[in-house]
């Protein structure tokens, strides 16, 4: 089932640009039935080579602003090192909620622009 949800995800990855992440995680802790903190540390890992190999075929079609991408990764670093020391200090419940409203919310922004 593990191979089913990377390709999905995978799938996704490239054909809409992003990590797949956001379908990762909800596959792991329902279907996989992994714990939150490990399913999100699981998910981490699992999307950078996917987003590594679309990675590759968005920059041979020149589909990248290289002065975004590294204001993007230098902040994405440091937030990422701050929620990660942070993520051990927030009950499993709280960041499953937290997680799922942010799912919502951003599904809803989607749906309304379109």
């Amino acid at each position: 089932m593990a191979y089913v949800i990377g390709l999905f995800a995978g799938l996704i990855s490239g054909f809409f640009g992003t990590g797949g992440g956001l379908l990762i995680h909800p596959a792991l802790t329902s279907i996989l039935k992994l714990d939150e903190y490990k399913a999100r540390g699981t998910t981490l890992i699992t999307v950078f080579p996917a987003v590594l190999v679309a990675s590759i075929f968005y920059a041979n079609y020149n589909y990248f602003d290289l002065s975004i991408i590294v204001n993007v990764v230098i902040g994405g670093s440091i937030g990422g090192f701050i929620g990660a020391k942070l993520m051990k200090r927030i009950p499993k419940f709280w960041l499953a909620i937290t997680f799922d409203i942010f799912l919502v919310i951003a599904s809803i922004k989607m749906i309304v622009k379109g």
